[in-house]
């Protein structure tokens, strides 16, 4: 069934689906260093998204950071967790079940660049991706990001702790971190000293994060759909969307930047991908 078609019997409500009289808890991971993981957008867009389906639900975040690859075995195998929200894959697809719409609307394929001021400052003129190749990126030992840089033919650093990678840039150990839209400046903030964003430049490829649930829980994921549907279709979403994000894409000025396009190998055929319709100006 199409896109469109599941649009119009899920958001009129053709779709039955069970409603429960007591919220469900649903566990979810502390995937990020920002603290308040309960109050973030994607568990806010969750939440919104299961009431509107008829599926109310109390979201508990784990107390410890998990990384995305953990989080992905303990939703299948382990069963420690009901819902995460990750950057797909091929491989990822096979492990969880996806909710195929692109909840950051594709932001995260849009990557601007920490570094050093001096790096910056070279950086500042590639023009091509030729060029760009004669810097070294860091990124994290499971990441996808780190997947799509080297298919690019770009030198990847990689480091097994989130903190560190900002040290490897102070030490010259490589040359720049890119970072989507919703975490470069809240890292400059808390993390970035010495460090800048990049003027001139970004990196774009096609990149959806996903809701994930375990693969025998396909009601859950319906549900999921069913009210993100609901949501896209009153606005709902896009008022979240522009609430927690707006203001980060303002800032970043795409529409002043050299934007150097990467292709993604680890995605699925794009003909099965909800990339999102968000394009940064």
């Amino acid at each position: 069934m199409s896109l469109r078609r599941r649009e119009l019997l899920l958001s009129s409500g053709a779709v039955p689906l069970l409603a429960r009289a007591q919220p469900r808890r649903l566990r979810i991971p502390h995937v990020s260093a920002k603290a308040d993981v309960q109050r973030s957008y994607p568990a806010l867009l969750l939440e919104q998204a299961l009431a509107a389906a008829g599926v109310p639900a109390t979201l508990e975040p784990t107390t410890e950071l998990i990384p995305q690859n953990r989080a992905l075995q303990e939703l299948g195998r382990r069963r420690r967790l009901d819902v995460l929200w990750t950057m797909t894959s091929v491989e990822r697809e096979q492990q969880a079940l996806p909710v195929r719409l692109s909840i950051f609307r594709g932001l995260f394929g849009w990557r601007l660049l920490l570094a050093t001021p001096e790096v910056a400052q070279r950086m500042s003129a590639v023009q091509t991706l030729s060029e760009l190749r004669r810097f070294s990126m860091v990124s994290g030992h499971e990441w996808p990001d780190t997947g799509v840089l080297r298919a690019n033919g770009l030198d990847v650093v990689v480091s097994p702790s989130y903190d560190a990678m900002f040290k490897q840039l102070r030490l010259g150990r490589a040359d720049a971190f890119p970072r989507s839209v919703e975490e470069v400046w809240w890292e400059l903030e808390r993390y970035g000293q010495g460090l800048v964003v990049v003027p001139n430049l970004c990196l774009h490829y096609p990149a959806a994060v996903y809701y994930f649930v375990a693969r025998d829980e396909p009601q859950l994921a319906q549900a999921i759909e069913t009210g993100l549907l609901r949501l896209r279709a009153n606005g709902a979403w896009e008022r979240l969307f522009e609430r927690h994000h707006g203001e980060d894409v303002a800032r970043a000025q795409f529409g002043a930047r050299k934007v150097i396009e990467l292709r993604n190998p680890l995605l699925p055929p794009l003909d099965e991908l909800d990339l999102g319709s968000k394009s940064p100006g």
